[in-house]
């Protein structure tokens, strides 16, 4: 029998937040979008890092901290390089934080619900037969129930999805879930592959979510 792997699943809102802040230029208070460009200062062994905002209305610049007065040496090297690369998983990594934007003093806007799943190979083999294992990966700012995403991504309905969790054919790694739980980033979930691919009932309508046609990151970000 070959053997299953794990998959992982990032998800990522369409949207990203704003900064929510006085705009010097408008003189008022404005959205400032996330760039998804980063500024690297290197100042003899310290590094400063900013990841740069613009706002919507007159494109004026405002760079959040990321890091300030570091020692270079101290730095992860693989971070460092999609710093420099202006990696925009980095930038929705970074622009969705809470307490990044607490750190700065700038209130952080509320996102849409809509979002787009990537799913990426691993090598950890699933823990047992006819059972498939999926790691998530998602940003705080982003609300996502059990059963919604479940849904989008299977192509099932939110009442199968829901009935797979009452019945434990979805389940989190330590355990049963309900299908209104609130997703967590890095929470593992187990399902049972046959039960999840059988067909619905005919008068079970299938909400339309997120295909797995659909499972390339786009992530929004303004254009320059």
């Amino acid at each position: 029998m070959s053997t299953e792997y794990r998959k992982k699943w990032i998800v990522t809102p369409d949207r990203l937040p704003m900064a929510l802040r006085k705009c010097p230029r408008c003189g008022g208070k404005s959205g400032f979008e996330n760039s998804g460009r980063f500024r690297v200062n290197a100042n003899g062994r310290s590094l400063d890092v900013w990841l740069i905002y613009r706002c919507k209305t007159c494109e004026a610049t405002w760079n959040m901290a990321i890091y300030q007065r570091v020692d270079a040496a101290s730095l992860d090297r693989e971070e460092y390089k999609r710093f420099l690369d202006n990696d925009i998983r980095l930038a929705a990594q970074y622009g969705s934080d809470p307490a990044r934007f607490a750190a700065n003093r700038v209130e952080m806007s509320a996102v849409s619900g809509d979002y787009r799943v990537q799913v990426i190979d691993t090598l950890v083999p699933c823990g047992e037969a006819g059972w498939s294992e999926v790691q998530i990966r998602l940003p705080d700012c982003l609300k996502l129930r059990v059963d919604a995403l479940f849904a989008g991504q299977m192509e099932i309905s939110r009442a199968k999805a829901r009935r797979l969790c009452e019945m434990g054919l979805i389940r989190g790694q330590e355990g049963n879930v309900q299908a209104k739980d609130r997703v967590r980033d890095g929470q593992i979930f187990c399902y049972q592959s046959q039960a999840v691919c059988e067909s619905e009932p005919s008068g079970d309508m299938v909400i339309p979510g997120n295909s797995p046609a659909e499972e390339r990151c786009r992530l929004y970000f303004k254009q320059t």
